[in-house]
């Protein structure tokens, strides 16, 4: 029986439940929320109103437009359950063309940019979720040697590692976006090691051995003239490493000596000579109630549980609360440091509580949160908003394009992709319907057999 991934996940999830004396079926498997769960294998499938059928969850395709796949919803309340169209994982809808593509590809754009997460839209009225895409420009890198890697915004030198999984390098594709790959091209032939797997040189690569590290010459060893080396210790470890060091510290090449050898880690500092290099604000080498503030002095812990200490003014502020910080700005947990490794950090710092701060003053929908303007309010982008059946909100646009640099938060009223617009006389009003396709067809159908039977009843 041939079930699709999510489906397979699910039915294990249930069973490993019963196996505990536990059963939480699927909302979508209750028969009240889904007629279709009244049949045989009914946990597999969606009842879809618009021609009142049963399809397989998940499945791509009809009834859903070409390239989306039929997904559960609920209400916020619980008590409705909602068959919709989405993108299959790691796709986004378009923002211009209203149809599915792969995220960080080219995806519709043109070259020189790329396919990007523009917001999540989430409808007012049930739980589900919508990846909304739109295509940005890559940047150049400050370095020409750099490569923008589009899925963090971060500029990483072309043929390392960088983001990439181990065994692979930076480069970018056919469309000059960024990518993680081990070809045998001639750019990336020299960093093939015996595993046919691409390292970066001086590096630990593929060698098992510690102290060696994967030379130009494809090999794995270590050259005493190299900066990598470490005389202590006669091996060489890979820079920007811990290597032979110390907590706190990393191996690098020492500013006096040019030659290998350990220092405090970028942010840390070394309290009176210790050994071990420590994160300010932190615990560190002091007593248990107490924080590291500089080289030589320890504190008593200054705030509360639930505060976070700001050394300009020496004073503790709640986290969320503006604090110090300038308008639009928050306290927050200062994310540089890993609590894991260097201990729990009081110190706090200033940060908006969205991913762009909002220009207070002006007046505007905000895109972050999936909304967009119709007239002289913010609606869901790709919900119904204030559009009639059959249609849902999206950006105005002619084909592909925008129509201005004005009208890209402004919303028009387009069809749901998969129905049909018609145009009807109401009165003297000339008015736009969009009528899923198996309705428009139901519609002719029923003409056509009515004309038929007139004509037999005349004879």
């Amino acid at each position: 029986m041939n079930l699709p991934l999510k489906v397979w996940i699910l039915l294990e999830v249930t069973l490993v439940l019963v196996s505990y004396g536990a059963i939480m079926p699927p909302p979508w498997a209750d028969p009240k929320l889904n007629p279709c769960a009244k049949e045989p294998l009914g946990w597999q499938r969606l009842y879809w109103p618009p021609d009142g059928k049963c399809y397989k969850i998940f499945q791509l395709g009809p009834p859903c437009p070409e390239g989306m796949e039929l997904s559960p919803a609920k209400s916020k309340g619980g008590n409705e359950l909602y068959a919709e169209c989405r993108c299959p994982p790691k796709q986004a809808l378009s923002d211009t063309d209203g149809k599915c593509y792969p995220l960080f590809n080219l995806g519709p754009c043109d070259i020189g940019s790329y396919f990007a997460p523009k917001n999540v839209y989430k409808n007012n009225v049930t739980t589900s979720n919508e990846q909304i895409g739109t295509c940005k420009e890559i940047p150049e890198c400050s370095n020409t040697n750099a490569i923008y890697w589009v899925r963090s915004g971060k500029c990483f030198q072309k043929l390392t590692r960088g983001p990439c999984p181990k065994g692979q390098l930076l480069t970018v594709d056919d469309n000059g976006i960024s990518t993680c790959a081990c070809n045998k091209l001639k750019e990336m032939k020299q960093f093939r090691a015996a595993d046919d797997k691409c390292y970066q040189h001086f590096t630990t690569g593929y060698c098992r051995e510690r102290g060696h590290l994967f030379l130009p010459d494809q090999t794995c060893g270590c050259w005493n003239f190299l900066p990598h080396f470490h005389r202590e210790s006669q091996r060489c470890y890979e820079l920007g490493t811990i290597g032979p060091c110390s907590r706190g510290e990393m191996f690098t090449v020492l500013p006096k000596t040019n030659s290998g050898g350990c220092m405090c880690r970028p942010g840390n500092i070394r309290y009176r000579n210790n050994d071990a290099c420590h994160r300010p604000f932190t615990r560190g080498p002091c007593e248990w109630n107490q924080i590291l503030v500089n080289s030589t002095t320890c504190i008593p812990l200054p705030c509360r549980r639930g505060d976070l200490y700001f050394p300009g003014n020496a004073f503790c502020y709640k986290i969320g609360s503006r604090g110090p910080c300038e308008k639009g700005k928050v306290v927050i947990f200062d994310f540089e440091t890993r609590p894991s490794v260097d201990g729990i950090s009081y110190n706090g710092v200033c940060a908006c509580p969205t991913k762009n701060c909002p220009d207070v003053g002006r007046l505007e929908c905000d895109r972050t949160k999936g909304l967009i303007r119709y007239g002289e309010k913010c609606f869901k982008l790709y919900s119904q908003g204030p559009c009639s059946k059959g249609e849902w909100l999206s950006p105005a646009r002619e084909g592909k394009e925008l129509l201005t640099e004005e009208d890209k938060d402004e919303g028009v009223c387009e069809c749901i992709p998969g129905n049909i617009q018609r145009l009807k006389t109401v009165g003297n009003e000339l008015l736009k319907e969009c009528l899923p396709q198996t309705a428009v067809l139901a519609e002719f159908l029923n003409r056509t057999f009515g004309k038929t039977e007139m004509i037999e009843t005349n004879v």
